[in-house]
Formats: C-alpha cells, sequence, structure tokens
C-alpha cells in the first residue's frame, strides 16, 4: 500500500476508507485498519513531514511488539569462534554442537537442536561471503602474489637432484597486464629484485601496491586494519614513491586480478613448461617470458583488443615514473667497534675513529657500500665494502697516532723515514735491522728511534746516530739514553788516542760492531 497517498486521499480529499479503497485498489479492511493504526499512533501525524516514507510509516504502525520469541527461548553462539574452530585439524561442526548442548540451559535459555545450529552457522556464513566489485582506475594498484605450483630445475651431474623454482606474479589491477619471474630463493633480496624488474617491464610504478601476506612483504596482518610491513619492502615502497596495502588475510577476493592471472598461468603457461627439462634459471625464465608474452598479446574473450593493447593505450601514461636509480636492498645489522678501533661485517674488519671506541653502532649493508650510523641515526662513516675475509678496510685518519703508521711498517718504510732525517740516521736503521734475523723483529725498535725526531729534534737524532755509529753502539737503548745530551748545543766530548784515529763517519762509511756490554772495544773496517 502506498500509505502516504492514502493519508493524502483521506485527510485533504476527505474521501472514505470505501472510497479510497475503490481508488487504490486495496482492500477496504486493511484501508480502514491502516487508518485506526495511523489515529491511534503518538508519533505520527498528518500533514506528514517530506523525510517521512512510507517505510517509516510501515515501520511504526505494524512492528511487532517485544523480542523474538526465539531468543527469549533458545542459548545463541559465536559464529567466528566456530569458524576459528574449524580450521583445527579434526574439528568438525558436529563436535562443536555436542561441546555446546552439553552446558544445557544458561540463564533460563536452552540449547538450540543441532539442525537450528547448523542452519544458523550456514545463515552466518552466507551474509560473511557477500561479495561487491570495486571499480578500477589506470595506474592506481599493483597486485602481487606467488603461483601456487612451482616448476623444478635439473642437474645435468645428477639427475635425481632437482631446484624448486616459484613463480613471481605481479598484474595491473586495471589492463590485467602482468609479469612473471621464477625464483629459486624467495628471500628478501630475490623479493625486491624481481619487483624491480616488475617495475622496469611495465615502465612505470602504481600508486599502491596489493602484495599478498608473504613474510618478505608483510611481517604481521591480524586485522587487516594496521599491518605490520616488512622494513626492507617498506623502505622499497618509499623509495619508488608508492605505499603498501596488504591484502586480509586468506581473502584472495581483496587481489582478484593477480589471483585470476595465477589460475591462467597455471593452466595455459606452467602445464605446458612442467613437460620441458631446464638446466638454469636463465633458461627457465627465458622460455617463460616468451609464453608471457604471448598471453599479454592475446584478445580477451569476446573482445577486440588484449592486454597489452587496453595497457598501452590506457594505463601506460598514468603509471608514476620510475625513480632515476634502482633500488638496492640493504641489510641491517647492529655492530660494536673493538679494542682494534674496528667493527667486523663479514670476517672483513672496517676502521672506526676513537671516539667510537666499545660503542654500538648500526650499519646498512649494500653491494658496493658499507653506511655507519650511530645511536641517533645519523650517517657518520661510509666504507667500500670487501669480499675479501678476514681483510682490512682502514681510513688512515681512524687509527691513532701512536697506531697510524703501523699497517705500514716494512723495510722501505723504516729507511724512507730515516733517509728524510738524515744519511747517519739512515745507517744506524739499517744496521738495526741487520742485527735480527728477521727485519720485523727490528720494527719497534725503528719505531723508537724514529719517534725521538718529534721530541727532541731532527739534528739532535742526526747528531746521536752519528755517534752511535761511531762507537759502535747501534741500537734504541744507546740512542734512548743519549739523545738528551744533544737537544742543546754542547761541546764536542772528548776522543782518546785510538777513537781519534778513526776517521770522520760520513754517508760512505759503513761501521760494523759486535759487542757484548758497554766496556768492551769496538773496531772499525
Amino acid at each position: 500500500m502506498d500509505y502516504k497517498r492514502v493519508l493524502v486521499l483521506h485527510y485533504t480529499n476527505g474521501m472514505s476508507g470505501r472510497e479510497i479503497a475503490e481508488t487504490t485498489g486495496d482492500g477496504k479492511t486493511t484501508v480502514n485498519e491502516f487508518l485506526k493504526r495511523f489515529r491511534e499512533c503518538e508519533e505520527l501525524s498528518y500533514p506528514l513531514p517530506e523525510e517521512v516514507t512510507n517505510e517509516f510509516i510501515a515501520e511504526k504502525l505494524y512492528r511487532k511488539a517485544g523480542k523474538p520469541a526465539a531468543a527469549e527461548l533458545y542459548r545463541d553462539f559465536d559464529p567466528e569462534e566456530v569458524c576459528r574452530t574449524l580450521t583445527k585439524k579434526g574439528e568438525t561442526l558436529k563436535h562443536l554442537w555436542k561441546k555446546y548442548h552439553a552446558s544445557g540451559i544458561v540463564n533460563g535459555k536452552r540449547p538450540l537442536s543441532y539442525r537450528q545450529y547448523c542452519r544458523r552457522y550456514q545463515n552466518w556464513l552466507g551474509s560473511r561471503n557477500v561479495t561487491f566489485h570495486i571499480q578500477r582506475y589506470p595506474g592506481i594498484n599493483l597486485e602481487l602474489d606467488y603461483a601456487g605450483k612451482p616448476l623444478w630445475l635439473s642437474d645435468r651431474n645428477n639427475p635425481e637432484r632437482r631446484t624448486k623454482v616459484t613463480i613471481f606474479v605481479a598484474a595491473l589491477s586495471y589492463s590485467d597486464y602482468f609479469y612473471v619471474e621464477g625464483m629459486t630463493c624467495c628471500d628478501i633480496t630475490n623479493w625486491l629484485r624481481v619487483n624491480n624488474n616488475a617495475l622496469t617491464y611495465f615502465g612505470g610504478v602504481t600508486q599502491t601496491i596489493t602484495p599478498d601476506n608473504c613474510k618478505v612483504a608483510v611481517t604481521e596482518n591480524k586485522d587487516w586494519i594496521a599491518p605490520a610491513i616488512n622494513k626492507d619492502f617498506q623502505a622499497w615502497a618509499e623509495h619508488n614513491g608508492t605505499v603498501v596495502l596488504p591484502a586480509k588475510v586468506r581473502s584472495p577476493r581483496w587481489k582478484p586480478n593477480v589471483e585470476g592471472h595465477v589460475r591462467i598461468i597455471g593452466m595455459h603457461i606452467l602445464v605446458d613448461m612442467e613437460k620441458m627439462t631446464f638446466y638454469s634459471l636463465d633458461e627457465f625464465n627465458t622460455v617463460l617470458w616468451q609464453k608471457m608474452e604471448q598471453e599479454n598479446r592475446e584478445n580477451f574473450q569476446g573482445l577486440t583488443y588484449s592486454r597489452r593493447d587496453l595497457f598501452e593505450s590506457e594505463e601506460r601514461e598514468a603509471l608514476l615514473p620510475l625513480p632515476e636509480t634502482v633500488y638496492e636492498y640493504v641489510e641491517r645489522r647492529k655492530v660494536k667497534v673493538g679494542q682494534d678501533f674496528s667493527f667486523v661485517y663479514d670476517k672483513v674488519h672496517y676502521s672506526m675513529p676513537r671516539k667510537y671506541l666499545r660503542k654500538t653502532l648500526k650499519i646498512r649493508v649494500g653491494s658496493e657500500k658499507i653506511y655507519v650510523y650511530n645511536e641517533h641515526g645519523d650517517l657518520v662513516r661510509t666504507h667500500d665494502r670487501s669480499y675479501t675475509p678476514k681483510s682490512w678496510v682502514v681510513i688512515p685518519s681512524d687509527m691513532p697516532d701512536e697506531y697510524r703508521d703501523y699497517g705500514y711498517w716494512n723495510k722501505p718504510y723504516f729507511i724512507s723515514k730515516a733517509e728524510s732525517i738524515g744519511p747517519n740516521t739512515k745507517l744506524l736503521i739499517q744496521n738495526v735491522m741487520e742485527k735480527f734475523d728477521y727485519p720485523v723483529q727490528s720494527f719497534r725498535s725503528c719505531h723508537g728511534i724514529l719517534t725521538f725526531a718529534e721530541k727532541y729534534g731532527r739534528d739532535a737524532l742526526e747528531e746521536c746516530c752519528r755517534e752511535a755509529i761511531l762507537y759502535g753502539k747501534c741500537s734504541y737503548t744507546y740512542i734512548s739514553s743519549t739523545i738528551s745530551m744533544y737537544s742543546t748545543p754542547s761541546p764536542e766530548p772528548p776522543i782518546d788516542r785510538m777513537k781519534s784515529s778513526l776517521r770522520p763517519v760520513n754517508e760512505d762509511t759503513v761501521v760494523t760492531g759486535v759487542y757484548k756490554d758497554d766496556d768492551e772495544k769496538y773496531s772499525q773496517e
């Protein structure tokens, strides 16, 4: 019945219930019952407000008083809890009903029969599976997933050994244009690599990305409202200027395009490739990409254009531009600077300044560089990455003054340093080195002798070395005990008759001597 028309005919035109029934075609008793209910209703009066509808009038005049009898008599249950429990292995709806029914009457309400229990659960499932169409627009969304059907690589040397190949699928939501690639390892490094390849294939980036809930993309997605994105995948999205919006867990309808392509790839591509033999991933992907291009160029069923045609004509220009550089995966670690002024990554030592000694730092490791950050997240150092185990990557300025040259200690180094001071210093250093079976045993003594030039001056060290050569006392002990005598001008010490007969020491003079104690006489040759 058109309630609003009946009210107009009755109150405005003054027609009776019988006359209204003849005009509208409704029953006379029905019209009179409606008018009676309207007059008795305290919430409604004529004229009616404009926003009042026939549905509102029917709800006010014909609603049933009180609650349904079933709600009063029977005890309800939680269908969501039943749905979660049924996912456990071996659990059945009959078993859950028995546990529910065993509680008996609670708060005066009886348990439902098994038939009623199943009916209510099925009605809840039906309301839960309602779907709707999402309007898609060019360049908005890209869906990511893995194909459910894996293939295998063979080993030429061992026919029984096989390597599993997982198929990565990326599909544009608007044009259905898709990209596929085989992967032998599904870690975060390869996940980011295939996603970079997909964006390169499409020639642009969509505004949003909808991945499946795999761990390399989403670490946690309990309520769909606030999912936890993998931090490396999130960094990849920020680098490319897009947003990651994962689908609901176990809800393929949130990414219908890529799910459809998974089915198409399995039926049209992988079913043929599983009969082929591949010995390398490159061979596998070459064939896979050929079949992908063929599928992308094939017309939609019943239409005169293909996925590629739709992509080229409408979606390519809507994509965001690719960044200038491809995103590079960086591994994040915490390292501690050791007592040797370095931290260790992948069995390689990297130097750090003294102020970071024994401090914990954060590093981000790329394929070419290692970026070092302090506890506040500030970049403090960049190292070139080394792939040689047990090697050292040292920046000389990082080392303390007393250790800075230690890594360069060798015979040419000390002879060069001594030569810059004077010929007698050079000759003394050479004599010190010759006393030992191995030159490395003399390096500390040479270092100690040369450091006296900084404390007492070059001239003082050169003069002291001249006297040491003259007396045949070429040692660190003699230099350290006598160098202070040459720091200020002093008269030449007396030389006895035997010593005065010796030739003056110059650059061409070679002095050798072997001694046991300070009182032993020396000879010159």
